[in-house]
């Protein structure tokens, strides 16, 4: 039986999830109320037999990222065979630098590769949602007896902006393109790769190896997979699937709308995922309360909330309070926001601990919707970004496709925040 290794690429910051990656990489950001992003890829590698190992490499800010995973309990990956180790940067001693990319962080855990010996690395992104059992993949890869074999998936909407691939009947990869003007096809790739081993290393090695003339990148993407598409027994294999991406604040946001309604596009209670329920707590959140008078429709609701006012088409994580006579519509609330009696948030997504004050208005129609001003490619479908710890006055008015730091002052919010705007603190 072939002996497989999973690798989770899960440090990067993404710069287009602005603040929501401001303290966190965008594979520790929270997902469908009771998620982070991890957490799909980690329970995709649970349910495939045979993987027993998992390496994460993690760069940017791991802190949250590694409280979250803690040892794999939630996984399972927990045993005397059976683990998730955390790769980061260290200093060797031939050399000490930060990963420069994927490539290059591969290259500097070689020695996690040979430790286990495996026949076969399975590569996968931390910050994707789907449901994916790989036995398929594996096997699909086993007998092409290929020395690489990429997922793929169909996307029809906007397929430009991921790499395409082109497959014969074999599902041989016969061309590839990244992020091409004019794609051939909408086989998008999902950042999902399997590798014979001894291949990868080799690859890893020459690339590391190469002049700086030959070399220009650290990234996968870029050079080791079109090199071996070249010169390598190179396989596809297509996912038919929900899978989502979420690259921009606009597609987050969809994304959670997606969620709810009569039939969701994104059923997350039939995928399964798995999560760490226990992290900084003694014990599971209470069961939501909803007082007299309470509304709630078409939403997503997490354990410990108080709601007192109307909740509709929205997800909340847990310990979110919403007060008397608040409105909540169209929002992504995460852990421990607070909207106080009489505010209106509509189509909002509050990072943790934000308080939206007594009356204010977060997400107001002021009447120009323009996109924001710092990132007009990922914010222009009108809401509203509030980062951690966030505190909005009373009575103070926000427009929508506003971006605000973290810890930003209250200060700086007293006055209307036109739409569009972004709102950063002293410290920013």
């Amino acid at each position: 039986m072939r002996k497989t290794i999973a690798i989770v690429f899960a440090g990067g910051r993404a710069e287009e999830m602005s603040v929501l990656t401001f303290w966190r990489p965008k594979s520790a950001v929270l997902f469908g109320g009771a998620y982070r992003m991890i957490d799909f890829a980690l329970t995709n590698l649970a349910n495939t037999a045979g993987i027993d190992n998992v390496g994460i490499l993690s760069q940017y800010r791991p802190s949250s990222l590694i409280d979250h995973v803690g040892i794999g309990l939630p996984w399972d990956f927990v045993g005397n065979e059976r683990g998730v180790r955390f790769l980061p940067p260290y200093i060797g001693l031939d050399h000490s630098q930060w990963y420069r990319g994927t490539a290059d962080a591969l290259y500097q855990n070689i020695d996690f590769l040979e430790l286990h010996r495996p026949d076969d690395v399975l590569i996968v992104s931390g910050d994707h949602a789907y449901s994916m059992d790989y036995t398929p993949l594996l096997r699909f890869h086993m007998e092409r007896d290929a020395d690489v074999t990429l997922a793929f998936t169909p996307m029809d909407v906007e397929p430009s902006r991921f790499g395409i691939a082109e497959l014969n009947a074999e599902g041989r990869i016969i061309g590839y393109m990244e992020k091409p003007k004019h794609p051939r096809t909408n086989l998008a790739s999902m950042t999902v790769y399997v590798f014979r081993r001894e291949v990868l290393v080799e690859e890893l090695r020459r690339h590391a190896h190469a002049t700086p003339e030959e070399q220009k990148t650290y990234q996968i993407y870029d050079e080791i997979l079109p090199h071996m598409m070249a010169h390598r027994r190179a396989f596809g294999w297509v996912h038919y699937g929900q899978w989502e991406y979420a690259r921009t604040l606009d597609a987050y946001h969809a994304a959670h709308m997606d969620m709810l309604g009569p039939s969701p596009r994104i059923d997350l209670s039939s995928w399964n995922v798995r999560t760490n329920t226990m992290m900084r707590r003694a014990a599971p959140p209470p069961p939501t309360r909803c007082f007299s008078g309470a509304e709630v429709v078409d939403s997503l609701i997490g354990g410990g909330c108080n709601i007192q006012g109307r909740v509709e088409r929205s997800v909340l994580s847990s310990d979110v309070r919403i007060g008397r006579g608040a409105i909540v519509r169209n929002s992504v609330l995460w852990e421990k926001v607070v909207v106080e009696d009489g505010a209106v948030v509509d189509g909002v997504i509050c990072d943790k601990r934000c308080v939206i004050g007594r009356g204010a208005r977060v997400g107001a129609d002021m009447g120009n919707l323009v996109a924001n001003e710092e990132l007009p490619g990922s914010l222009q479908g009108g809401a509203t970004v509030l980062g951690m710890d966030v505190h909005v006055p009373a009575g103070g008015l926000l427009g929508k496709n506003c971006i605000i730091y973290p810890k930003t002052s209250s200060d700086l919010l007293c006055d209307p925040v036109a739409s569009g705007r972004t709102v950063r603190g002293a410290a920013h």
